[in-house]
């Protein structure tokens, strides 16, 4: 009787083991068993997460049955300790030995962000602080114009300093480039003035094909000591590119005693009217050759370019016509 009694408890001992260790291993959404989460998930670990947050964070993912699970898939994938921080995409048949893998040997997230051209600093600062994903706050707002926008990767924890600090590198390295490779009928006096030149071709036309046009069209007017006449510099010295104007300009706004308006000042304006992209920067640098001094709008996106004050009133006649019809 007491030698059944203690084969049956050693059995006990022995078995139980096997048995539990056995059902964390391939019982139901065990370390190694096949699974369907149904969709892909996130997660995110922090930095400095501890295991019992891991543990828990898989919990509420619905990833892991129990925080046992995690503790074996964890011995088992010999990834104590090695768990990194960040944003880490689980598939949907992800085991939990896959997600130990994953957390420690697995890509994070990579996130982008893309700049139009011709966006303003206080516009990229606007959307940078949209971003929850983005850390920390922005200590000090670029000058205008020193951003070269275009697309940028980031991933969870890096800060909004970082974009800012990545985008005017980039902005100093683009125009260096290209102004090391400028044509020699330009006679800018620094890469401030081909910024601001860059700025304004880039507000007035979507079109790569006119770009280098309307720069030969500046600098024909600048060579002459005309006036730029350029109406973005007039919104943007209303604006000072932190807002939309929200209507047309009017002939009032032409005559408007700011430091951008181009109607009224000799020259460039003091600093870019936005931030210009590295086409624009390079019709600044390599202008067509033409002796045409006007352009305005011809009704379908693009301009009508004069070389006389004759040819571009009746140019504007034209555009007038279009915009009554429109109205």
């Amino acid at each position: 009787m007491f030698k059944k009694i203690f084969l049956n408890l050693f059995s006990i001992i022995v078995l139980l083991p096997i048995c539990i260790f056995s059902w964390l291993l391939v019982g139901p959404r065990g370390v190694y068993t096949e699974v369907d989460h149904g969709e892909d998930k996130v997660i995110l670990i922090e930095k400095g997460s501890r295991s019992e947050d891991i543990a828990q964070i898989l919990l509420d993912k619905n990833l892991i049955q129990n925080q046992y699970i995690y503790y074996a898939a964890l011995l088992l994938s010999q990834q104590y300790g090695k768990l990194k921080a960040g944003e880490f995409l689980i598939p949907a048949h992800a085991r939990p030995y896959d997600i130990m893998k994953i957390l420690c040997c697995g890509r994070v997230i990579v996130h982008s962000i893309t700049f139009p051209e011709g966006i303003t600093v206080a516009e990229v600062v606007e959307r940078l602080n949209q971003l929850d994903n983005l850390k920390g706050t922005i200590s000090v707002i670029p000058e205008e114009g020193t951003l070269l926008p275009e697309t940028y990767t980031y991933v969870y924890g890096d800060t909004k300093n970082s974009i800012l600090t990545r985008m005017e590198k980039s902005m100093v390295k683009v125009v260096t480039e290209l102004w090391e490779k400028r044509s020699s009928s330009v006679n800018y006096k620094d890469i401030h003035e081909v910024i601001i030149m860059a700025s304004i071709i880039e507000k007035e036309t979507s079109r790569p094909e006119e770009r280098s046009h309307i720069a030969a069209v500046f600098l024909n007017r600048l060579k002459k000591r005309m006036k730029l006449q350029s109406d973005p510099t007039v919104t943007y010295g209303l604006t000072l590119g932190k807002s939309k104007l929200g209507r047309d300009l009017l002939r009032a706004d032409l005559m408007s005693q700011t430091l951008y308006n181009t109607y009224v000042i000799n020259g460039l304006p003091p600093s870019p009217i936005a931030c210009p992209g590295m086409d624009a920067l390079k019709a600044a640098l390599n202008p067509i050759e033409t002796n045409d001094l006007f352009f305005v709008a011809n009704g379908t996106g693009g301009h009508t370019f004069s070389s006389t004050y004759a040819q571009h009133s009746s140019h504007v006649q034209v555009w007038r016509n279009i915009r009554k019809g429109e109205k």
